[in-house]
Order: C-alpha cells, then structure tokens, then sequence
C-alpha cells in the first residue's frame, strides 16, 4: 500500500542505516521511499530525515512514542517519559515552557496534524503497538507538503497496514501480543487481524489494552503517577476499483486514570515552592481520535494523474476531574475538558512530466481547515479560539545526470480568532489575527563519484502565533494578541558517502554530515512576568546553529552505528536560548548471531547545557552531562512447534543512571526499566 509522499534524505545511524545504491547493484541498507509516484533510495535526495522502519521499532519495543524517537539524532524528548507527558525537540525548537517552540514541529499521524498543548499535559499521545514506521524531518526543508512553520521539523507516524500483518501468499494473518515493562509499571496486550479475500480489499482490526503505573526514578523515588487503563483500537479498510481506490481508517486512543497526577511533566512537586500543596491527582481522560476518508486516481495511460483527495478529522480531549485523595486537591482552574478538534480537506496530484535522460515530478494541491480549541473550565488557563486555514502548494524533483533539485512553495492563509470566553482586555480590540505565510524552499544534490555526493538547501519559514500565544493569560501575564509572525531563514549543507566491498565482501558503510544555520526573526517566548505584561513576546531575532555527522557500517551479522547532533543557539544580546537540547553522541550496534538470536545495544553519551535563568529555572542551573545504555535480546524460533513466536527482552538504563535532559523544565529522568514481551504470528 502505498506511503505518504515524504522528503527524506540518507537514514541515521542509530536508526535503520542509510546507504545504498541504484535498484540491483546489491546494497540494502538504503530505504525504499515513495517519493512523488516513483520509488527512491533515502540517500539520494538533498533534505535530512531519520527513517525508524519495522524492524528498528521491534527492537525498540517502545512504551511510549517517546521511546521510538530517543534515538534519532537532532530530536530530544521533552516533559517526561510518561506516557501522557511526551513532547518534542528538534534543533532546538520545543518546549513546554513556551509554546512557540514547540508549534515549530509539525507533527502527524497518517498524515493528520496532531498538535495538543495543555498546562503540564504532553502534547502527542499514540499507541507504540500501532506504529508502523516514523519519519523524522529535521529542519524545515522540504516541508512544503505539511503545513507552514516547520521551524524545527516534522514528525510523521504512520500505522500498521494489512499488508504488515499478512504473511506472504496468504489472505489473512495476524498477531497476538502480551508484554510487561517494570518502569513505568505497565502491561501492554494486542491483538491484529488483516483481512484479503480478494486483491482488491484488504482491511486491518487491530486492539490494544495498556495499564500504565508509576515512573521511578534512579533511586526509586515516584516521578509520575499515570495510573491509567488504555484501551485502544485501529481500523482500516481499502477497496481498490480499477485505477481507483477508497481508503478508510479510524484510529481511537482512550486512557482513563484514577487518582492521576496531573501534572504529568514532573509528578506532585509537593512543597515546590514554601506552601505549595503539590499539583493533585484526579481522575483523567485522555481521548484521542484519528479519522480519514480518503479516494484516489492513477491511470496507467495518463502520467499526468496520480490525484488523491482526502477528508479527515481530528480530536485531541483531556477531562480533568477530582480524584479520590483529598490532602491532593487539584486547583480548581485546571479541572474540565479541553480539546483541540480538526476538520481538513486535502487534495494533491503528481504529475510526471519525465523526459529522455531525466526524471522530474511535480506535485500541486489545496488545503483547508478549521480547528476549533475549546475549554469547559477556567478560560484564561486554556483560551478558546478558532483557527482557520487555507493553501496551496507545490513541489517539483527534478533528477538530471548526477543532479538532484528539488523545490517547494507554500502559501498560506490563517484567521485566528478567539471566542467569547477569552479574557481580553477592551483595550485589546476583537483579538483577531489575519496572517499570510510565503514559504519558498529548495534543495541540490550532487553526485562527485558514484560513492561521494555533496548537498545544499535553503528555506524561508513563517509561523503564525497559535491560539495559547495570543489570548493565555494563566499563572501571570495579559493577552497578546498583537504578536508577529515568526521568520525563518534555514540553510543546510553536507556531504555523504556510501559504498560497498570496502573490508570484506558484501560489506556496506555510509556517512552523512550535515551544517545548519537557522535565523529567526521575531522569535515568539514567555515573558513569565504578571500582567499588564504580555504572557508571550516577540524578541528580535535569535539564532541556532549546529550540526550531526552519522555514520554506520554492516558487514555480515553485524550492524554498527554512531551519530553525533550539536545545536547551539542564542537570541539577539547573546544569551543562550533556553530550548537547547544535549549535545550527543548515540552508538549502536546489533549481532544477528545465528538465524533465532539476535543481540543489540544502543549508548548515548550527552554533554552537559548551560540553562540560562528563566521562568522555570529561576536560579539558571545547569544541566549535567549523563551516559545511558539500553540493551535486548530477540530469540525468533524458526522452525519446529514454535515457528512464529518472539520473544523480546530488554533493559533500559542499563547502569540506573540518575540524570535530567536539558530539554526537560525540572525533575529527573526514569530509572532502570526491566521489559519483556512474547508474541506469536499466524
């Protein structure tokens, strides 16, 4: 079934390797992506984006989609390691303390846009047992198909399809799941059936039943009381008519937590500052749904139409309610539902407009949407508002000789308003803002040698205040309605090598360095001071520069990785900013040691960050450097009795090091995690 259209570029060291060659000329660790209606291998393309495939996620055996992205290199996690306390950094751009940075990664699910932000909530919830393969766009390059303001990047998840579970040559086929981890104490269960009567229907039911306990830390001590039964479910369907097809899905995540803490970020913080009670526990819903119809049109005969049209909605829920211990009440602004719901219409075409001696696709497409941010509780602590958006867009690949170019535009319009809940003061007029987003982007390839390829890429990026920025006037600070666009001006350059037969026969190794430079105007932060002062700002102007070199060898049953991310980044007057992730090194390394056996582990080695004083870090501490390592095991009988079995073992944090990334606001990281899982296919 086909993917998404995506731009992705050679694949990261500590996720699947990338490296490769033309179809044919043996190399296999190099992806096969769908790119604009033609299949490319990952490194041939100039953008710069991680690839986390089947096999990668198996070996992850993630708890939360925290887990999956911890290893690719330029992204860090931020909140917690709870499962509803998951946001994201790339580059530098996100934070929990000031929404602007984390509105600068576009995050997806089947291509939908994902984006939550509630006061001490995470921000993007999924199902790890659902996921099928992530890709990590670092960088605004190429995010034209997306949306506008992809400052830091994109995250886009797609789920499992039918053709994942059934096995080859047969119609149906399925599998049953049961795992345990012991940090966070939680049980996980699945069960997926894929369904092929016929070669045109397939369709998917997939179920998972998560409980989800405490986090500890690395002596012990309760970080995050989750607390939670998550019942979850996947379905899909696709009927195919000739050259069309109708595709259907529905992706439904539920948690209900009693006596959950509500602040999911950093636990109860009882006596955080002199009398604070903590922030309470209650009883939590959390509800996340994914819905998409979507029809599609390839004539063979015709090159110019490869058309799809999709119609899709969105929700994203937290109802926050009282829990059942008095002595940790929860204040009485933060209870109530709040929701982000999305309704969009989509439709693209790629066109192939491919010649003697040339290859070039054009993809055009109109987009539109309303989400509509809602508040059944104190307003001020989650303002309402409407966000409307339409656009359109293009981009072109053109692949001529040893020369790759690709370019991409993007213009959109948005109306934000608020509703009439919304705390403005008079003075502040209706509080709407009318804004336009021009965002032209290109990107070159060039291959030296047929092992050696140097590549450069330029971007301009307008991100449009959200609907938190504009009207939140919570814990100190009015509305700020009158704030500017954010600007970007990103440019990347590199170099790669990929090659085979270097050390021994049917080996392969690749290498990728890739510069960044990213110069925001405008930059949106918190002021963390009271009213009349503005919540959020804008400052002149802010910088962040850095780099990752990755590099990954295989020979025979080994597979040998190494990444190193570097960002650094400061505003106008030469202060660090306060979103700056670890500088890191991750090493990997997998054995297939026979055909059943398979043995791996995965180090990252972080440098310490100079954290300047902000509203969350008053007294400007620093964060240490740390090393962690995670280890697991694979044991996939293949013959006999238990032909279809896995089971899975791991350990994370191996050496139960105590350690806080730079990107998390307070409170350290989770201890060791002991996990195990079986599974069988059939």
């Amino acid at each position: 079934m086909p993917r998404h259209i995506t731009a992705v570029a050679l694949l990261l060291g500590t996720t699947s390797i990338a490296l490769g060659q033309d179809a044919g000329e043996g190399l296999t660790l190099d992806p096969i992506i769908l790119r604009a209606g033609t299949e490319k291998v990952a490194s041939s393309v100039p953008q710069s984006v991680s690839v986390i495939e089947a096999e990668e996620l198996n070996e992850i055996a993630a708890g939360n989609i925290g887990d999956v992205l911890a290893q690719v290199p330029g992204v860090a996690g931020v909140g917690s390691s709870s499962f509803f306390g998951q946001g994201f950094n790339i580059r530098g751009f996100g934070s929990d303390e000031a929404a602007a940075g984390e509105a600068g990664i576009i995050q997806l699910i089947d291509g939908e846009k994902k984006y939550y932000q509630s006061y001490r909530q995470g921000s993007f919830f999924a199902e790890p047992e659902f996921i099928g393969r992530v890709e990590v766009l670092r960088g605004p390059s190429a995010a034209t198909l997306y949306g506008v303001g992809a400052l830091g990047g994109v995250i886009a998840v797609e789920t499992i399809d039918a053709s994942d579970i059934i096995p080859e040559g047969q119609n149906s086929g399925g599998r049953v799941k049961l795992g345990y981890s012991s940090n966070p104490d939680s049980v996980v269960g699945s069960v997926m059936w894929g369904w092929r009567p016929a070669q045109d229907f397939e369709a998917l039911a997939a179920f998972a039943y998560r409980t989800i306990g405490e986090t500890e830390d690395a002596d012990g001590n309760r970080l995050v009381r989750s607390n939670s039964d998550t019942p979850n479910m996947l379905l899909k369907a696709r009927k195919t008519f000739g050259d069309q097809y109708i595709e259907a899905s529905y992706l439904h995540l539920e948690a209900e937590g009693d006596d959950q803490d509500f602040n999911q970020l950093e636990g109860s913080q009882v006596g955080l500052f002199p009398g604070f009670p903590g922030w309470g526990v209650g009883d939590i819903l959390t509800r996340d749904q994914t819905a998409r119809l979507e029809w599609g049109w390839n004539p063979q005969d015709n090159r110019l139409i490869d058309a799809t049209v999709t119609l899709s909605y969105t929700n994203t829920i937290k109802d926050v309610q009282q829990g059942d211990k008095p002595d940790e009440p929860i204040i009485d602004s933060l209870l109530g539902r709040r929701d982000y719901a999305l309704a969009k219409l989509k439709a693209q075409n790629v066109m192939d407009l491919s010649g003697a001696g040339y290859s070039h696709y054009l993809t055009i497409g109109a987009e539109t949407y309303k989400q509509d941010r809602s508040s059944s509780g104190y307003s001020a602590s989650h303002p309402e508002g409407y966000t409307r958006s339409q656009s359109v867009f293009a981009w072109s690949e053109l692949e001529w000789n040893r020369l790759t170019i690709n370019t991409g535009l993007r213009y959109e319009r948005q109306k934000t308003e608020p509703k009439d809940s919304a705390m403005l003061e008079d003075k502040l007029g209706d509080g709407k803002l009318n804004a336009e987003a021009l965002e032209p982007q290109i990107g070159l390839m060039y291959r030296l040698t047929d092992n050696w390829s140097v590549f450069g890429s330029a971007a301009l990026v307008n991100r449009v205040p959200t609907v938190d920025e504009l009207y939140d006037s919570h814990m100190g600070g009015a509305p700020s309605p009158n704030l500017k666009e954010e600007k970007g001006k990103n440019i990347e350059i590199g170099v790669s090598y990929r090659a085979g037969d270097l050390f021994a026969a049917g080996d392969e190794a690749a290498m990728k360095l890739t510069l960044f430079r990213n110069h925001i105007d405008d930059m949106i932060v918190r002021t963390g001071l009271p009213a009349p002062t503005p919540a959020y700002e804008n400052i002149d102007r802010a910088y962040l520069r850095g780099g990752e070199l990755e590099a990954s060898y295989r020979s025979g049953p080994w597979n040998i990785g190494a990444a190193i991310s570097v960002v650094n980044g400061r505003n106008q007057d030469g202060e660090d900013l306060n979103t700056l992730p670890n500088n890191r090194l991750v090493l990997s390394a997998s054995w297939q040691a026979t055909s059943s056996w398979k043995f791996g582990m995965r180090s990252t080695l972080a440098a310490s960050r100079d954290k300047p004083v902000s509203a969350t870090n008053p007294a400007g501490e620093d964060r240490a450097g740390f090393g962690t390592h995670d280890i697991y095991a694979i044991w996939t009988p293949d013959q006999g009795a238990l032909q279809g079995v896995e089971v899975n073992f791991g350990i994370d944090n191996v050496t139960n090091k105590d350690y806080t990334p730079a990107t998390y606001l307070l409170g350290p990281a989770a201890g060791r995690n002991f996990k195990i899982s079986l599974s069988r296919t059939f």
